[in-house]
């Protein structure tokens, strides 16, 4: 195993996915490919549409930087279990799409993943992150209760 794909958002699933891939790229001598994806939030595109474009372009900004601190504390937090090399990435759209997209993209062995992650309401309405990684991905996939 060379490269092992983690998705946060931040919640407390998503730190004990982070914890469970940042131990097994240590055991493995394995790259850590830290992800999060904007679109996770569970705001409608029909609601972000309805905003200016001044609102848009502060609600885009919000998330990017929401999303660069979910990254690094996620970072700092996989560096306590010794891992060598840790990448980041952000990307928008569909969680579970992007999250595949990458992993094909970056050649990853492994994507890992927590149970429940921060958006209890969109789970209900669309199915969490999880099950459509499993059902869709192409990779193997753990997911991490």
């Amino acid at each position: 195993m060379k490269r092992i794909l983690v998705a946060t958002d931040g919640s407390a699933g998503a730190d004990r996915a982070v914890e469970y891939a940042a131990r097994t790229a240590k055991d493995y001598g394995a790259e850590l490919l830290i992800v999060n994806v904007i679109g996770g939030y569970g705001l409608p595109d029909k609601l972000f549409l309805a905003f200016t474009q001044a609102q848009q372009t502060w609600l885009k900004d919000l998330l990017t930087s929401l999303s660069g601190e979910i990254l690094t504390k996620a970072r700092e937090h996989a560096r306590s279990f010794g891992v060598a090399t840790i990448e980041l990435e952000s990307r928008t759209g569909d969680v579970a799409q992007a999250v595949i997209e990458i992993g094909q993209e970056k050649a990853v062995d492994l994507i890992v993943v927590g149970k429940r992650g921060a958006g209890a309401l969109t789970q209900l309405l669309l199915g969490s992150v999880s099950e459509k990684l499993v059902s869709l991905a192409p990779l193997p996939v753990t997911v991490i209760p």
